[in-house]
């Protein structure tokens, strides 16, 4: 979330911001938030000063009797401080717990850069690479393939456990793990810190990372306890140094996480209800800097560069797009999208997401770093990319990497994780 001394000393860019991401409708609760933090304010001075009165009265009373004189109406004035004391300290819980609600509901500002939109049609194209796949016949969707060569099984997924579910089999299990390992190497050569997380975190943990409004329609709960399906490897990476402190010397810190990541798209009616592009499970490594604000922008650049390098190892034509202010969502200040070609949809979908958190995770999980012993700490800032959504990937290797005679190629890249097998056969 926003740090509340930022928002006090710059409202007026924290309205712009609300306006450019079109929530204007959050406005009312800035000036309310501004009113809170003020009163909360003031109701903390006068506790202070009723602190301050009260020792002043205490040590009168100490000199007084010392001195054999009349405590008696210094003892009157004693009387009533502790009580209002009590109740400006009640005052100060409930105007602090307020502006924290609020604040906790307010969006990241955007960077400069981010181009002002509604949606996603309004996101711009910043480059494309590689050429698009030619084919001298009709090219068949990931689904067609699959069904057609028993690669996937949809129908008996949604018999055994409901829509958005999958069986992969044969080669396609083999391809999909082989795109995991292959990922796990790639990045640890790029010396990221690999970790596989706990795939069930605490609420706050969660809270830590998005705003929890944002991800209703999103995270699984575990019926009568504090623990929800991971959604993401970012979560439980963030998680790592919640409520700490780093120290300068460590940053930035690169890690990356494989999982597998669960959700419910229940805000995703009607787009990709077949197939394995959006499904309630599926397998990610994901990439994580912690970073000084300093380097931050730098790191964002660095992300993307791997992205984009991984993608170009496949030999998978894609497309990066800066999201525009509509389509960023809550906690990004900036974020760049990876946008895979499929010759089965004849459009471009994305498979990696890239953002910029600024300080905005760090403030909500307390990650600070300090630059030398004694001195105040400072918030981080957080980073996250997709490497790979691994069955996106065989998603665009079924449809890119597919042959007339029913065959589908492996990239180079991952036929040593395959046995040195360069294709997957047709049925």
């Amino acid at each position: 979330m926003l740090d509340v001394r930022f928002v006090r000393e710059n409202p007026d860019a924290v309205r712009e911001n609300l306006r450019k991401r079109g929530l204007p409708e959050k406005i009312e609760e800035l000036d309310r938030l501004l009113s809170l933090d003020s009163k909360w304010r003031e109701t903390l001075a006068e506790a202070d000063r009723l602190r301050r009165t009260r020792n002043e009265i205490t040590q009168k009373i100490a000199e007084a009797r010392k001195k054999g004189g009349d405590t008696a109406s210094l003892l009157k004035q004693a009387e009533t401080i502790p009580e209002g004391i009590k109740e400006l300290e009640a005052n100060v819980d409930q105007y602090k717990a307020q502006v924290e609600t609020i604040l906790l509901n307010l969006p990241n500002m955007v960077h400069e850069s981010v181009p002002f939109g509604k949606d996603d049609n309004d996101n711009q194209e910043l480059k494309k690479w590689g050429e698009l796949p030619k084919f001298n016949f009709k090219p068949l969707d990931h689904i067609e393939i699959g069904e057609r060569h028993h690669l996937i099984d949809l129908e008996s997924a949604a018999r055994v456990a409901g829509a958005r579910f999958y069986y992969l089999q044969e080669d396609l299990v083999r391809l999909n793990y082989a795109l995991i390992q292959y990922g796990l190497d790639f990045i640890k050569n790029k010396h990221y810190r690999l970790y596989q997380p706990p795939y069930f975190l605490h609420k706050n943990i969660i809270a830590g990372a998005v705003a929890l409004s944002d991800f209703e329609d999103t995270i699984y709960k575990v019926e009568s306890e504090d623990l929800f399906l991971l959604p993401t490897a970012e979560h439980a990476l963030l998680a790592l140094h919640n409520d700490g402190i780093i120290e300068l010397d460590q940053l930035p810190l690169r890690y990356a996480g494989v999982s597998p990541c669960f959700r419910k798209e229940a805000g995703a009616h009607g787009r990709d209800t077949k197939g394995i592009f959006r499904t309630h499970q599926f397998e990610k490594v994901e990439q994580f800097i912690f970073s000084t604000p300093e380097d931050s922008w730098k790191l964002h650049e660095e992300l993307l560069n791997n992205a984009e390098e991984f993608w170009q190892s496949l030999r998978i034509p894609y497309r990066v797009v800066n999201v525009c202010t509509g389509d960023l969502g809550t906690v990004a200040a900036k974020k760049y999208d990876v946008e895979a070609w499929l010759p089965g949809q004849g459009k471009y979908r994305e498979v990696v997401s890239c953002s910029n958190c600024t300080s905005y995770q760090a403030v909500r999980s307390k990650v600070r770093y300090r630059e030398k012993t004694n001195a105040p700490t400072k918030y981080v800032h957080t980073l996250n990319s997709t490497l790979v959504a691994t069955e996106r990937a065989v998603v665009a290797i079924l449809e890119n990497k597919q042959r007339a005679d029913g065959t589908i190629e492996i990239p180079g890249v991952l036929q040593h994780y395959m046995g040195g097998q360069t294709s997957i056969p047709k049925a």
